[in-house]
């Protein structure tokens, strides 16, 4: 994978690898959810405690959030078009039936994964990714992921290890297919700038060029990178989602900056 050359074969694996990590990370996020429900982390404030990475959120109001998005990206995927959206759920249980709620979600959406072929025509919203179902499997096991630690963070709870592999397509993900995403908003619309990342653990390495709207992104290193982004791939997915992490950045602060989560 790291050489670029992926075979069919690597993509069967890779996909049935997202979907055990969105069941393995799903039900997860589920038992926090239901331990905080019940006043069983050290926070103890149970799910009214806010998220300290992003504080505009109750644990509440994630796990709403997740679930809507299990729903969103279910109702995506079996769709059977590459054409456009559904219409993004905005539903919002009740606490008595929440959990139930996000479980049944979270059971739909994997039987959904497991049942549609991987190369089924599926929307997506970035420009740069395939619009195939697999991307799905792959965007949402790195949604639980990151949510997973920001739940984990509300509980006041020890973070639960991500392979580096995963955390490693994780970055990977982000920088070739959100991060095109945003290449027509500001400040990526008007910026110029080099970018390099490094995940420490697991060799991998990233160019990152950004040119008024254009994203490309490389394996190559130019040596012209205005500003360096190093760690270990799961600190280096905290970080690039605007969460707090243990990395180490040199050179421009603004240009390493376009790359984090919006």
């Amino acid at each position: 994978m790291h050489d670029g050359v992926v075979t069919y074969g690597t993509r069967e694996r890779l996909h049935q690898r997202f979907i055990d990590a969105v069941v393995e990370e799903g039900e997860r996020f589920g038992a926090l959810a239901t331990e905080l429900a019940a006043g069983l982390t050290p926070t103890g404030a149970g799910l009214a405690t806010r998220v300290p990475w992003v504080p505009a959120w109750s644990a509440r109001d994630l796990v709403v959030h997740v679930g809507n998005v299990h729903r969103w990206t279910t109702a995506i995927v079996t769709a059977g078009h590459a054409d456009g959206p559904p219409p993004a759920p905005g539903e919002r249980p009740a606490d008595a039936e929440l959990l139930d709620w996000y479980a049944a979600g979270l059971a739909t959406l994997v039987t959904t994964l497991r049942t549609t072929p991987p190369e089924a025509p599926a929307w997506h919203m970035s420009p740069a990714a395939p619009k195939v179902a697999a991307e799905w499997a792959r965007r949402q096991a790195h949604e639980l992921t990151v949510h997973r630690m920001d739940l984990e963070a509300a509980a006041g709870v020890a973070h639960a290890p991500v392979e580096a592999d995963l955390a490693e397509d994780g970055v990977d993900e982000l920088l070739t297919v959100v991060v095109p995403r945003w290449a027509h908003t500001e400040p990526l619309r008007s910026a110029e700038a080099v970018v390099s990342v490094l995940a420490t653990d697991t060799g991998r390495r990233w160019e990152v060029r950004v040119a008024r709207g254009a994203v490309t992104v490389t394996a190559d290193l130019s040596g012209v990178a205005v500003a360096h982004l190093e760690g270990r791939a799961t600190q280096l997915l905290r970080r690039l989602w605007g969460r707090p992490a243990d990395v180490r950045v040199t050179g421009d602060a603004a240009a390493e900056a376009l790359l984090r989560g919006r």
